[in-house]
């Protein structure tokens, strides 16, 4: 597998990528991530990504180590170093060495990880979480190192070999998957979360919101309980790293089926073509 990596924009062997065990980011999960796609020397998305880490920047009151421009650069560097046709890219912003632990704080960091990666292309199976996030929280909007919830989510969808699961929120509404955000179809109209659901502004759900309006396809945002969500006509979750995926079922307290629709498969066609003209 084709990986480098870099820590404040200096490229560092695989083997030799570390950080401070003094780093806030290890104690208190100070700091936020991105993670995206690229083809080739197209990194997908690398605005709306800057602009969320900037705004959870922000809101954890977590100051950039160095100018928007030169994480660019930084990002730009360490993709076109990895030759593979598609990439993953993972950015991370951690909170530095804490004062309190290591007696002196240092500067927050920037770590990137460039990886090879291929879409996923097979349909989706979900389950669904036991676990509940707070729509109230500011934080459910950005992606802060604090990511329990989705990641025991995760293990133990993956570990009943399940592709996801969905999170319901405290009002019992439906947020999103742990890795992505969630649409669904209903007598012809897609459907997706509210940001107050307490699911992520993703950047794929964003720009399909946006195809949708100037396609004409109609489009609402709204809240739903997980028995209407189940009576769904399409279901398909979307992420940077998925694109759309389309669902087949849906475990709750029996298996729920879902056809690969029209619409769907429309969506996925048009966003496929609107990421290829974005990388010519």
């Amino acid at each position: 597998m084709k990986i480098n990596c870099s820590i404040n924009g200096q490229s560092i062997p695989k083997k030799r990528a570390r950080i401070s065990i003094f780093d806030n980011s290890l104690f208190y999960a100070d700091g936020l991530f991105e993670t995206f796609a690229a083809i080739g020397d197209n990194v997908i998305f690398i605005e709306d990504h800057l602009d969320r880490l900037e705004r959870g920047a922000r809101l954890i009151r977590l100051a950039l180590p160095c100018s928007r421009d030169r994480i660019r650069r930084w990002i730009m560097a360490a993709n076109k170093k990895n030759t593979a046709p598609i990439k993953k890219i993972r950015v991370t912003l951690t909170a530095g060495d804490s004062a309190f632990w290591a007696g002196k704080k240092s500067k927050p960091r920037i770590l990137i990880i460039v990886t090879e990666y291929s879409f996923p292309i097979q349909p989706f199976r979900l389950t669904v979480s036991p676990y509940q996030v707070d729509q109230d929280s500011p934080f459910r909007n950005v992606k802060t190192l604090s990511f329990i919830i989705e990641m025991t989510s995760r293990k133990k969808a993956y570990s009943s070999r399940f592709d996801d699961g969905i999170l319901l929120n405290r009002s019992g509404n439906v947020a999103e998957t742990t890795s992505a955000n969630i649409f669904w179809v209903k007598n012809g109209i897609l459907f997706t979360t509210p940001l107050e659901a307490g699911c992520l502004d993703g950047m794929t759900r964003k720009h399909i919101i946006e195809m949708a309006e100037h396609r004409n396809i109609p489009c609402r945002i709204r809240n739903i309980k997980l028995n209407d969500l189940l009576k769904a006509d399409e279901v398909f979750v979307t992420s940077s790293l998925k694109l759309i995926i389309p669902v087949i079922s849906i475990k709750a307290e029996k298996t729920y089926k879902f056809r690969v629709g029209p619409l769907t498969l429309e969506l996925k066609k048009m966003f496929l073509d609107y990421i290829e003209a974005r990388n010519r």
